[in-house]
Parts: structure tokens; sequence; C-alpha cells
């Protein structure tokens, strides 16, 4: 295989000189800005496929030629939202597979390959969910939405708070439920947790709230340590999209070692570029389950599989123009 580097002002010109150099049967490899400014882009081509100087590629319409555009785009997004190298090396290389689809399809089949899901349930009865993570999150409005999702859907709910220690809490939560004509339980110890779970009927959505926990600091992570073991909760993870990738990697990693089980990413109303996001799930391996992104608590997180994902880093109007289905994961 040759591989060689191809630099240009944008992407869209590292881009033509690929296909100029090597026809349409490149291989992209890998993108990045280039440190004297512009773009670089690592392509590779077998050698049996290369074409002799005196051979010009051609560019009549073609699969090959549609699917340099779709890796085209994909490679572009994936730049402009900052993706690491090594992970953009990875979903270019799996797209390229797929890329006599359309961009969404090749980039969604390559989120499949290098990402996991897992998402919430629809229904209650299995274990009672509980939102952890750093104060300020959005793990109340998380729990908010999903109460008010199951309250439209006239499902049986039971909404617990348990951040009875910080002043005002309990009053955001109470709010919400309030508005839904629920009770919300506070609970103040373990083992009163432990009871109120086990008497729910069956078949209830059990949705637990919990004060911002530092994952670093003991006392912290052993109060949240015992409202999970107390409850049997599935612990979800919930982080602000636009938070640090080295800090949110640490944090998810140390929430995992606590029994998160997915991850849940907020604000993304206002993270523009989610290479972070990106970065954290993949390297923390927790696997994402929904997003939230709205601060408006009558639209529920939406649920997270590899096209949505892939909704998040392409351009608005390539999606709209694709009439990929979403397929669950």
């Amino acid at each position: 295989m040759r591989l060689k580097s191809f630099y240009g002002q944008n992407m869209t010109e590292a881009m033509r000189s690929v296909r100029e150099a090597l026809g349409d049967n490149a291989i992209i490899v890998a993108t990045r800005d280039d440190e004297m400014g512009g773009v670089r882009v690592t392509a590779a081509i077998e050698e049996s496929t290369t074409a002799s100087p005196a051979q010009k590629p051609s560019f009549s319409p073609s699969p090959d030629q549609e699917g340099s555009e779709a890796i085209e785009l994909i490679a572009t997004a994936l730049l402009q939202h900052q993706v690491t190298h090594d992970l953009a090396e990875r979903l270019l290389a799996t797209a390229t597979q797929f890329a006599s689809e359309d961009p969404l399809l090749a980039l969604g089949a390559a989120m499949d390959t290098h990402f996991k899901f897992f998402p919430l349930p629809d229904e209650g009865g299995g274990k009672p969910l509980m939102f952890v993570g750093p104060p300020g999150a959005g793990k109340t409005l998380c729990a908010a939405k999903l109460a008010t999702k199951a309250t439209l859907a006239q499902k049986k709910l039971t909404v617990i708070g348990t951040d009875t220690q910080r002043a005002g809490g309990m009053a955001q939560l109470a709010a919400f439920t309030r508005l839904l004509k629920k009770d919300m339980m506070e609970i103040e110890d373990t083992h009163a947790l432990q009871d109120v779970v086990s008497i729910q009927p069956e078949g209830t959505l059990v949705l637990i709230d919990t004060a911002g926990c530092n994952p670093f600091l003991d006392t912290d992570c052993q109060h949240l340590a015992a409202l999970i073991k107390a409850s049997g909760a599935d612990p979800v993870l919930v982080l602000p999209a636009d938070m640090d990738s080295f800090e949110a990697i640490d944090m998810a990693q140390a929430f995992a070692k606590l029994g998160a089980r997915r991850l849940l990413p907020t604000r993304l109303d206002m993270t523009r570029r989610v290479g972070g996001l990106l970065r954290t799930a993949f390297e923390s391996r927790l696997p994402l389950c929904h997003f939230s992104a709205s601060p408006n608590v009558t639209e529920a997180p939406q649920p997270m599989n590899p096209v949505s994902l892939a909704r998040l880093v392409l351009p608005k109007e390539i999606v709209q123009n694709t009439k990929t289905e979403v397929r669950s994961a």
C-alpha cells in the first residue's frame, strides 16, 4: 500500500489533490490541521490500482466518485468538530468501507463499529434509574424530562430525591413534580431509600435524582456508592457535552468504577463541537444512551444510536437532505 500526504488551504483543496494524484480509489487515512496552516490529508492506495504517470485518473461520475465525496464530507466534519487524530483515523477507515452510500449511513456505520450504545428503557419494572454526575451537569432536569414523558404516556412513575444536604437541593425537582401532579419522595438515609424502592408496584418507572458528586473525593464517592447499593439502581452518568474532554474522561472512568453503566450527555444545544464528547465516550467505553439538547422540560432526552450520533457531526444541510432511516442500536 502506498501512502502520501497532501496539503491544501482547506479540506476541499486537499481532497482535490488526493483525487488528482491517486484517483477515486484512494483511502483517506488521516486528516489534521497543518502546523504551517491549512489542512494535511494522508491518503493510501494499493500499488496495483495506482495510475501510471501516463494515465490520468478519470473523473467521470461513478460509484467510486460518489464514495470519495462522502468521505470528503465526513473528513471535513470530523476536522471541524476537532475529533482527535487517532479516533478520526478509525472512523474514516470504517466509513470508507461504506463510502458508496450516503455520508450519514457511512458515518453511522463507523459510529456503530467504534462506540457502544445502551438506550434507557421506555418501560418500568426493571432497575430504578439513578442520575449521577458532577454538580451542574443536568441530572435533575434529565430526571424531570423523563418524568414528564412517562406522565404524558400515563405510565406508573415514582420520583425520588436524595439531595437533602444542599440548601434548596430538592426545590427544583419538587417544582417539576408539582406541575406533573406527582408526589416526590424525599429520602434522607439509605435505609429509607431501600424501603421505598422495595414497595413500588410492579411495572413502575422509578427515577432517582442525586446531589452533585465529586468523584475524586472519597466522602462523596462513599455516599453515592451507598445510595446505589441501597436502591439497586442502574446509575446513569450525566455529563455536559461541552466539558473539557480530559476532565470528562477522568470523571467518566471514576463514575464507572462506582457502577455507572450509561453516559447521557447534556447541553448539546449549546455545544458546537462534539469532538470532546466522542473522545470521552470512546476512551471511557461507557455506552451512550440518550442525549439532552434543550432546557425545556417537555422535550425528553432523545435516544442515542449510531445514526443520531452521526447526525450530530455532519452539517445540517447534509443531514436534512438524507432520507436514511434511523435504526435502533
